[in-house]
């Protein structure tokens, strides 16, 4: 009986060393900077955003883009369109509308840097802790009709230009006209 006591007593030890090591291992995992966690997680938010069920397709505007904000569209299945824009806002990276609002995608940032091509998003990040992260976003291909609008517009306003100076010069050839 004697013995099987001090087993008892032994074996219960073992099991509060056991149990005090877990808990302590616990403690430090969970203050641990979990870095990789929040980039996935903007990456992953962001992604079914950009892929959600009413969503037709998403394509990029590198001609509103520069390298402080990406620009892109989001045709929803209706047809409507809403234009987003991608930005570094104090310590953080978002995306907005134009008339307001906004989704925050990763908190305590230093720096983003953003490269906007035909199909792709890419975001250089540089966290407040001096880490550096890369987000790539692949998007759909701009529609033609898009494209031949974009063209038309284009256009238009090259010969809305050519008109301006036209008028510009035959007021000044008018005024020349005068003076002499």
């Amino acid at each position: 009986m004697l013995a099987e006591a001090i087993f008892s007593v032994f074996v219960t030890l073992i099991v509060v060393l056991i149990l005090q090591n877990l808990l302590q291992s616990l403690k430090t995992a969970n203050g641990a900077d979990h870095h990789t966690d929040n980039i996935v997680f903007a990456y992953v938010q962001f992604n079914r955003f950009l892929q959600d069920d009413d969503t037709k397709y998403v394509y990029t505007l590198p001609s509103s883009s520069n390298f402080t904000k990406a620009a892109f569209v989001k045709v929803k299945k209706d047809g409507e369109k809403k234009t987003y824009n991608l930005s570094l806002y104090k310590n953080m990276v978002r995306s907005s509308t134009v008339n307001g609002g906004h989704m925050p995608l990763l908190l305590d940032v230093r720096a983003a840097n953003f490269t906007t091509k035909d199909k792709q998003v890419k975001i250089d990040v540089t966290e407040r802790d001096g880490r550096k992260s890369q987000l790539c976003f692949k998007l759909d291909p701009k529609p033609k009709e898009e494209k031949k609008n974009d063209k038309i517009k284009n256009k238009e306003k090259d010969s809305t230009k050519e008109e301006s100076k036209d008028k510009k010069q035959n007021e000044n050839d008018k005024r020349e006209r005068i003076t002499k």
